[in-house]
């Protein structure tokens, strides 16, 4: 089965099961093994996602997978949260990480900088606005090699 088919059919489902528990999908990932595949599916919440929620939405959709029958070897399904390290790409990672401290690398340097940091205020189809000590940073998009959320401890 390919993987773009295969996450195009679980998606709808596990979407339905996640929002009835309160959660979003954030990605669908198949990765092949050579004795198990492992179908694995980031979910997420504002408050964070622990270890019963992850149990939840197993067994919530487990069966549903099954009933689907697009994968016919031995495979593990993994839920997980998307982790705060993951790369912020698309318009929902902006929304999810709004007011969240974030580093954004650039393709080239802006204003004679690569790395900018600071707190994620809002983003449109052309621009992510970062808020650094008051003062309001205008980053293009096309501009950010990578981005993720900037953890402190």
């Amino acid at each position: 089965m390919d993987k773009k088919i295969l996450k195009e059919k679980i998606w709808p489902m596990a979407e339905n099961a996640a929002r009835e528990l309160g959660y979003e999908i954030v990605d669908i990932e198949y990765k092949v093994g050579s004795k198990h595949d492992l179908l694995s599916i980031y979910i997420y919440k504002k408050e964070g996602i622990d270890l019963e929620d992850c149990s939840n939405m197993t067994r919530k959709i487990d069966k549903e997978i099954e009933d689907l029958d697009l994968i016919n070897k031995p495979y593990y399904l993994e839920i997980s949260s998307p982790g705060l390290d993951r790369p912020i790409k698309t318009r929902d990672d902006y929304r999810r990480n709004l007011d969240n401290l974030v580093e954004a690398k650039l393709y080239a340097p802006l204003d004679g900088k690569k790395i900018y940091e600071g707190s994620l205020k809002d983003y449109d189809g052309e621009f992510v606005y970062l808020e650094n000590d008051g003062n309001i940073i205008k980053l293009p998009i096309k501009s950010i090699s990578h981005m993720e959320q900037k953890i402190v401890f």
